[in-house]
């Protein structure tokens, strides 16, 4: 009898379980380049990223700002891809840095961005900017004229 009862207890835990995990909001990762970031974040936001051509010399970076999640989290990382979905690398900040300058990237090219706010140390746990961006560094064709 007390098996039965261990039993029950136990399927009722997993069909709980099971139910609760199942029922948790997915986040939508159609169209996007960086599916699987989607796919296994644990929330996002709006992070109002702002992709600007370096105000500077060389036409090969990119200046990247962002607003931070109103919740905790340890570190930033933005990962990098050519247009085509290639992933190129991933550069991350400390947890109070809003901008990042993004140099060595080829001039005139499209980029595709995306951007986690890490929940802990290794980022295995992240929330994810609600949209992927893209920028593109200066033509130095252009830039010469």
């Amino acid at each position: 009898m007390k098996y039965l009862i261990v039993l029950a207890i136990v399927l009722t835990a997993g069909i709980s379980g099971y139910a609760w995990w199942f029922s948790q909001p997915q986040i939508n990762s159609t169209g996007k380049i960086h599916m699987d970031l989607y796919e296994k974040a644990s929330d996002t936001w709006d992070p109002q990223i702002q992709i600007l051509p370096f105000e500077r010399s060389p036409s090969t970076t990119l200046t990247f700002r962002w607003h931070a999640p109103e919740k905790p989290y340890n570190h930033f990382v933005i990962t990098i891809s050519n247009a085509d979905g290639t992933l190129l690398r991933k550069e991350s900040g400390e947890h109070d840095r809003l901008s990042l300058d993004l140099d060595g990237l080829e001039p005139g090219k499209q980029y595709v961005f995306a951007l986690q706010a890490c929940l802990d140390p290794r980022c295995e746990a992240w929330y994810i900017s609600q949209d992927e961006y893209g920028g593109t560094t200066v033509d130095r064709s252009i830039e010469d004229l």
